[in-house]
């Protein structure tokens, strides 16, 4: 996403599986058989990157899946006489809609009770296609009919090799530009964060679904282009095994990448073959290999040929960037007094009980216009129920909230930051399997599912789109002094350089409103005056209003020009932080004091 030479290595798989295309017309028959087969399981491979290693959703269901883009192609020619092209075409729509099937109740689980859902849809799909005798052929099987193309009829081993190799090489052309653009990156922030990614105009069960369809699509394509080399399709052959089989392709060639797809697919497909002469230990072979990698080779075979060569599956640390411009790199600007007579933010009357706990209590809050204010109080003080009320991740009970004259009551966390409220979180929430830059990019907000998929295109080539939110992201990232760590890992960081990571996505949307929940938790002390003056500086140079959860008070005081302070769900005092904090009753709620000091 934010390699300006994506569209030459997005490339690299196709151009893969083209070479292996050629290089196979000089084999034998049997061996042909054998690589055509061992594309399509590439495919296979490709498409669970998509869902198992991006999504990190289990599926069971691979095998019925495959089934499901078979049979439509293969029915649709016996009994339709529909054109194999067409069929094929057939078989998309008919995974897709699996998928989207599959992803009614899928994305309301994970972990082993996806897996369960998974696998009650795969055990259904082929006892509905072994009883459908007169439609299916049942355990018996049906014959798949002789294809044709525009009127060249398909039937040596080279041909077969041939339109296998190309419309395999074509499909992962189009799921490499979805993982490697915007696309799979959200699908990776969502999958790994599911809060912070909703803050930020994700939908998680959006991209979930989107995860299984177009996987699930893929799939019945690659079983549909199967089908006429197998000949004969039976139930039996699409069963609970397969699938299992299928699922260990990410695992074992890597998770987060369309190589891993390509080695996992290939190798386990290819595998049998070297171990003929052992033949009845295969099974053992196969169960070993997925242990070894999954307790030394995290990341699957792409991370030991990463480790062997410098020269193979290698990233590019530091990659071209657009020019920053001047205004990036501003002096820190004083920080100019907010006029309180424009509320920005309103709270009023918000009250919220779980169950017997009042945990919000008629609170009353107002952030002005450019204003920074202060919200403290001890633990079990309600700051947090109210913090997560005004940020989306909670209903209030009753009350009114309202920012620039729009209610936010009934308005979604991941729609908020299209008014401009964006935030921080206590525990530091950058999506760590990403770059900085993906990271900031990912922090616009223009994240709808099929807006993602249209600007993964526009990455591939590099267009002017993909080229100004780049450019957006630097300058948000030389703002706060990470420009230099722009194509690091965000796991890589220290924990105040994620910090200052988070502050850098909260403001590439321009907003009106940053949402600060504890911005120096765990941060040392020698950062803590650094973070404050990076926040007044934007504060001052950006005109954004702040609202500050901290148990910091030095900070807090120094930082805000305006203080709440919370206690027993309640709003207690407010006023400037001097002041507020030097009234007894703020003393012995928050300090313990029996008397003013």
């Amino acid at each position: 996403m934010s390699d300006k030479r994506f569209g030459f290595a997005g490339l690299g798989p196709t151009v893969f599986i083209l070479i292996c295309l050629v290089a196979g017309l000089a084999l034998d028959s049997y061996p042909k058989y054998v690589l055509a087969i061992t594309i399509i399981s590439m495919v296979i491979g490709v498409a669970l990157v998509v869902l198992v290693g991006l999504g990190r959703c289990i599926t069971l269901a691979s095998g019925s899946v495959m089934a499901i883009g078979a049979y439509a192609a293969t029915l649709s020619m016996v009994h339709l006489g529909v054109p194999y092209a067409a069929a094929l075409l057939l078989a998309i729509l008919a995974g897709a809609a699996a998928g989207w099937l599959i992803a009614l109740p899928g994305t309301r689980f994970r972990g082993h009770n996806l897996a369960m859902v998974t696998l009650v849809f795969q055990s259904v799909c082929i006892i509905l296609i072994r009883e459908a005798k007169w439609l299916t052929g049942g355990a018996e099987g049906i014959r798949v009919p002789p294809p044709s193309i525009m009127g060249w009829r398909i039937a040596s081993d080279s041909d077969f090799l041939i339109v296998i190799g190309v419309l395999s090489a074509l499909i992962v052309l189009l799921m490499t530009i979805l993982v490697r653009g915007p696309f799979g990156k959200n699908l990776q922030a969502a999958a790994g964060n599911e809060v912070a990614a909703e803050t930020f105009g994700v939908s998680v069960p959006g991209y979930l679904t989107a995860a299984f369809v177009v996987s699930s699509a893929a799939i019945a394509f690659a079983g549909a282009l199967a089908a006429p080399r197998i000949r004969i399709l039976d139930p039996d052959s699409f069963g609970v095994l397969p699938s299992i089989s299928m699922l260990a392709y990410p695992i074992v060639g890597g998770m987060y990448s369309v190589w891993g797809g390509l080695l996992g697919g290939g190798g386990l497909r290819v595998l049998p073959e070297f171990l003929r002469p052992v033949a009845d230990y295969q099974e053992l072979f196969f169960a070993g290999l997925v242990i070894v990698v999954v307790m030394f080779f995290p990341g699957g075979l792409v991370e030991l040929l990463r480790r062997g060569s410098a020269l193979v599956f290698v990233r590019d640390a530091k990659r071209g960037s657009a020019p920053i411009p001047a205004a990036a790199a501003s002096p820190i600007a004083a920080a100019a007094e907010a006029d309180a007579s424009q509320v920005l933010l309103r709270v009023e009357g918000v009250d919220k009980h779980f169950d017997a706990l009042h945990a919000v209590n008629s609170a009353n809050l107002m952030v002005p216009v450019a204003g920074i204010h202060g919200l403290i109080g001890p633990n079990g003080a309600g700051k947090t129920s109210l913090f997560n009320i005004i940020s989306g991740f909670l209903e209030a009970d009753q009350g009114r909230i309202e920012f620039g004259g729009t209610s936010l009551l009934n308005l979604r966390a991941r729609d908020r930051i299209r008014l401009g409220i964006t935030r921080t979180f206590q525990h530091v929430a950058v999506f760590g399997q990403l770059s900085c830059l993906d990271n900031v990019i990912i922090g616009r907000g223009r994240n709808a599912v099929f807006h993602s998929m249209q600007q993964s295109f526009e990455y591939f080539i590099d267009g002017p789109g993909a080229v100004a939110a780049r450019r957006e992201a630097l300058v948000a990232l030389q703002a706060v002094g990470l420009v230099d760590q722009a194509h690091s890992l965000a796991a890589a960081l220290s924990l105040g350089d994620q910090r200052r990571l988070e502050i850098a996505r909260a403001i590439i949307s321009e907003p009106k409103l940053i949402l600060l929940d504890e911005p120096v938790s765990g941060v040392s002390e020698s950062e803590v005056e650094g973070l404050r003056q990076l926040l007044l500086r934007i504060n001052a140079e950006r005109n954004i209003a702040m609202l500050v959860v901290e148990h910091n008070i030095p900070f807090v005081a120094k930082l805000c020009r305006t203080m709440s302070v919370m206690g027993a769900g309640r709003i207690v005092a407010e006023g400037r932080p001097a002041e507020v904090i030097a009234m007894p009753a703020v003393r012995q709620l928050y300090f313990g004091e029996e008397s003013a000091a």
